[in-house]
C-alpha cells in the first residue's frame, strides 16, 4: 500500500475519532453544567423553604422558588437517559447503530461479536459505523441536551430577575 493512501486512511480515523471524542465531551459538560444547576437550585429551594414562615408573604420568594423547581425539572430532562426500547432494534434499519449500547445490548455476546466482526472486515464499514455514532450523538445533543439546558438556564436567570422585581415592587409599595 503507497504511503499516500494509508496516510488518507489513518487521516478519516483521526478525524472521525476526534470528532466522537469531542461529541462526547460536549455531553459530559452538558451533563455537568445540568447537575451544577440541579445542585444550585435545589439548594436555593432548601434554603428558602427553611425561612419559608419569614418570607411567607413576598411574592418574589413563591416565584424562585416555582422557577427553581421548573429549572430542576428541566435541568433533569437534559441527564435523565432516554426510554429504552424493549423491542429488538431492526439491524437493517439506517438508524441501527452497531457503536450504541441501547443497540447492541439486545444481542447476545456472540451474535454481537460476529456482527463487529464483520464490519472491522472493511474500512467502509467501519467509517459507516463511526459516521452514524457521531451523527446520532450530534442528534441527541442538538434536540435534547443543549436546548433544554438553555432553557434550564434561562429559567435560572429569569426567576433571579422576576424575583428580584417582584421584591423591589413589594419593598417600594409598603
Amino acid at each position: 500500500m503507497s504511503e499516500s493512501v494509508e496516510n488518507k486512511n489513518s487521516n478519516w480515523v483521526y478525524m472521525l475519532r476526534t470528532t466522537q471524542q469531542h461529541q462526547v465531551q460536549l455531553s459530559s459538560v452538558a451533563d455537568q453544567k445540568a447537575n451544577i444547576i440541579i445542585a444550585s437550585n435545589c439548594i436555593l429551594v432548601s434554603l428558602t423553604l427553611s425561612r419559608i414562615e419569614t418570607a411567607f408573604q413576598y411574592w418574589g420568594i413563591w416565584t424562585l422558588i416555582g422557577m427553581s423547581v421548573l429549572c430542576i425539572i428541566t435541568s433533569v430532562i437534559v441527564i435523565a437517559p432516554l426510554s429504552l426500547n424493549k423491542t429488538l432494534p431492526d439491524v437493517k434499519s439506517p438508524n441501527f447503530n452497531p457503536l450504541f449500547f441501547m443497540h447492541f445490548a439486545a444481542f447476545s455476546h456472540e451474535e454481537y461479536q460476529s456482527r463487529m466482526n464483520s464490519i472491522m472486515e472493511s474500512p467502509e464499514l467501519v467509517q459507516e459505523a463511526m459516521v452514524r455514532d457521531i451523527y446520532q450523538i450530534g442528534k441527541v445533543l442538538s434536540t435534547r441536551k443543549y436546548p433544554f439546558l438553555k432553557l434550564s438556564s434561562a429559567r435560572f436567570i429569569g426567576g433571579l430577575l422576576i424575583s428580584l422585581t417582584l421584591f423591589i415592587i413589594q419593598f417600594s409599595s409598603f
